[in-house]
């Protein structure tokens, strides 16, 4: 690009020293240069596609913001705040109905394993909320059923059950006892007896 000045001494126009500095700032302030006009042609067009993608995304916002029209957002959102509460209060039941299972499973297997005869009755002897709030459940569940098996009042709900006898054979059962003791049922009950064949 040439300096305006040597332009100007083209055309026959000369301008002297002292006037130079005034005529280049006035230039300066009046025109630009290509360069200058594409840079802010392109600020002017990334402004526009801005503006244009600004308008679109306001658009839907509006469209989205129809939707809620007539409606009370507080009370949608007391709804939300509602349904939130409701689900943490039924994750925590459903927790502490998993706590209570385990612990009743622990309490039971605890007793079985300690020769208890009545899982019920050996229970109700616990302190069963002192236990579920315990560290170490397991342990003081031990403990405590070791101390209600060793208590003169409670130890007779642990150990082994003896087998109950049913009755004695004092001989071999054979066709012809048998054949005998259902003759005197039979005459007992007033019935005739059975003719052998």
């Amino acid at each position: 690009m040439k300096n305006i000045f040597d332009l100007l001494k083209e055309y026959g126009v000369e301008l002297p020293e002292d006037k130079k500095k005034d005529f280049e700032k006035a230039l300066l302030e009046n025109y630009k240069t290509i360069k200058d006009y594409d840079a802010q042609k392109e600020k002017l067009t990334a402004a526009e596609q801005k503006n244009a993608t600004s308008e679109t995304t306001i658009n839907e916002l509006k469209e989205d913001l129809k939707k809620f029209d007539g409606k009370d957002v507080g009370a949608l959102e007391q709804k939300i705040t509602d349904l939130q509460t409701e689900l943490s209060n039924k994750d925590q039941d459903y927790a502490n109905k998993i706590a209570d299972r385990d612990f009743n499973d622990l309490i039971s297997g605890s007793i079985l394993a300690a020769k208890g005869r009545n899982v019920k009755a050996i229970s109700a002897l616990l302190d069963l909320d002192k236990l579920k709030g315990s560290k170490n459940q397991k342990e003081d569940i031990e403990a405590a059923l070791k101390a209600l098996s060793e208590a003169e009042d409670s130890k007779m709900l642990f150990g082994t059950d003896e087998p109950t006898r049913t009755g004695t054979v004092i001989g071999p059962i054979t066709e012809k006892n048998s054949n005998a003791d259902d003759a005197m049922m039979r005459a007992a009950m007033g019935l005739p007896p059975v003719k052998s064949e």
